[in-house]
């Protein structure tokens, strides 16, 4: 790339700011030539250009000829930073400008859309222009959509049936509304803005469902749709799940479908996500509608389990896996890193919402005993992984486990009163109390006591005048996660002092005889040395 001369530099800012002509073939080879000055081994250049740029984004006219820039000016990179100007203007001055002048670039956002949208593959600045072009569109709808845009989303999902390059993208703009509407515009609209645009996508989301619902279905059954597409619409999806109606989940055959993709591996860890965020949604107040919830959380629990049995035994040993992986494959390491994560947030999630209700039909129904027991297994398990934020996951749940055991009026049995056989006899019926519990947390008691997280570390140092001074080190996770664990061990050791104290003295005796081996050992190399040195 030849260097840029400062003084043509110069020249192409005149030009640029010379409001008296339109935006031409002229002006376009001046900004292509600022953009490439931004790449300069020159310093000065780069300030000056880069000073241009933000000039730019401050002129009055300069975005409303967006649509001239992408058309004539020929670096891919050039037209990105216009339209990131574009989508910054918008967000305050697009009611400024007027309605003809709106709707033209309205048109041609969408023509853009179009052409990038339906392509089978981008390189790296197409794949960013469209994603910019995504968010504009998304900053357009804030000020059109219960206007001069109502169709908006009948539109986007008529048009997704027509190519599935197209429908791809459609998607990610759909899943780019949800996001930007229920989690990124609290500081910049309105709260009747945002009141307005969550009624309009409540209205229209049946037919977001519905393209959602298509595509899995079609996959399920004819899997004659691109893997990519199956994944964004599982993201869309998951996106949605945490707010939609009722009905769209419990009284149709999504469940079901999401329970099939758990068998692809290229669907795996999205179909958790999304059945995780429908386990744990609150039991409806409709006593009709609860139990249709329940009948379709009880299906999702057992159905995994199976599933994931099939794939990891409960006793699988994890930490082992992960050992291994760690030495042969890095990809593979960081898929079982997720798949891990995420199945902790299915068991945690399922049992925090609902332990209570498993527990009651358990008494009824010996099954259930067994699909909480390996749920717990499994946790256990996760719990031993060297996977800080998991682990926190995991400490938290078992801190409101034990919390909720120490609430119960019924006491659990001691460590050598637990009954091994999940199917005792009629004079004693088998429990989750009696059977899966107190062996969990002995388990559990062993994790915790191996793995406590230090105390806050202190440093004692000596001042000018010679006094020690204590200077505690702060490191707030650390402490946090002490505190937690701390908490937790006390909830087992309430639970059964016994198996806590043996658990905690077994643990102690183990690095006394380590050290006391470690020492031996410099001493022997001591008095070997003084040997050799006396010869």
């Amino acid at each position: 790339m030849a260097e840029v001369d400062y003084n043509t530099l110069v020249q192409a800012s005149q030009l640029l700011f010379d409001h008296s002509q339109p935006f031409n073939d002229q002006k376009a080879v001046a900004l292509d030539l600022v953009t490439s000055g931004m790449r300069s081994s020159n310093i000065q250049i780069i300030t000056a250009c880069n000073k241009i740029w933000v000039d730019l984004q401050n002129d009055q006219f300069f975005w409303t000829m967006t649509d001239q820039v992408i058309l004539l000016c020929k670096q891919n990179q050039t037209k990105f930073l216009a339209l990131k100007v574009l989508e910054e203007q918008i967000k305050t001055k697009w009611n400024l400008i007027r309605e003809e002048s709106r709707q033209g670039l309205k048109g041609f956002i969408l023509k853009q859309l179009l052409h990038f949208g339906a392509k089978d593959q981008h390189d790296s600045i197409e794949e960013s222009l469209l994603n910019q072009i995504n968010m504009i569109i998304i900053q357009i709808l804030k000020h059109e959509w219960k206007t001069t845009w109502v169709s908006f989303i009948p539109e986007i999902c008529e048009l997704s049936k027509t190519d599935q390059n197209l429908c791809e993208n459609n998607l990610k703009l759909l899943r780019l509304l949800s996001q930007e509407i229920f989690d990124y515009s609290k500081n910049q609209l309105t709260t009747n803005q945002i009141v307005e645009l969550k009624s309009n996508l409540h209205k229209e989301f049946q037919l977001i469902f519905e393209l959602c619902f298509f595509l899995v279905q079609t996959f399920v059954e004819k899997q004659n749709i691109k893997i990519t597409l199956i994944k964004q619409t599982l993201e869309t999806l998951y996106t949605y799940l945490s707010w939609i109606p009722f009905g769209f989940i419990f009284m149709t055959q999504l469940c079901e479908i999401l329970i099939q993709l758990f068998d692809n591996n290229h669907f795996r860890n999205l179909s958790i996500r999304c059945l995780t965020e429908i386990v744990i949604l609150k039991l409806d107040s409709d006593q009709q509608k609860m139990i249709i919830q329940q009948q379709k959380i009880g299906i999702i629990f057992e159905k995994i389990l199976i599933k994931l049995r099939q794939v990891f035994p409960c006793d699988f040993g994890f930490l082992g896996e992960r050992q291994r992986l760690r030495i042969t494959s890095n990809t593979q390491l960081q898929f079982f890193d997720d798949f891990c994560a995420i199945l902790t947030q299915f068991f945690t999630g399922i049992l925090s919402q609902h332990l209570d209700w498993l527990e009651n039909v358990s008494k009824t129904n010996p099954n259930v005993i067994q699909l909480v027991d390996y749920s717990l297994q499994y946790l256990i398990g996760f719990s031993q992984l060297p996977l800080e934020q998991n682990y926190k996951v995991c400490a938290e749940f078992w801190f409101d486990f034990t919390k909720r055991l120490l609430e119960q009026p019924t006491q659990l049995p001691k460590g050598n009163q637990i009954i091994l056989n999940l199917y005792s006899n009629e004079m004693n019926p088998p429990s989750l109390q009696n059977n899966s519990y107190p062996r969990i947390l002995v388990e559990l008691r062993k994790i915790v006591v191996s793995k406590m997280a230090k105390p806050q570390e202190v440093l004692i140092s000596i001042d000018e005048t010679g006094q020690p001074i204590k200077e505690e080190l702060q490191n707030t996770e650390n402490n946090a996660l002490y505190d937690l664990l701390k908490d937790l061990l006390i909830n087992l050791a309430k639970l059964n002092w016994t198996s806590t104290k043996e658990i905690i003295t077994q643990k102690l005796d183990k690095q006394v005889k380590l050290h006391y081996s470690i020492l031996k050992r410099i001493n022997n190399g001591v008095l070997v040395n003084l040997l050799r040195y006396q010869k």
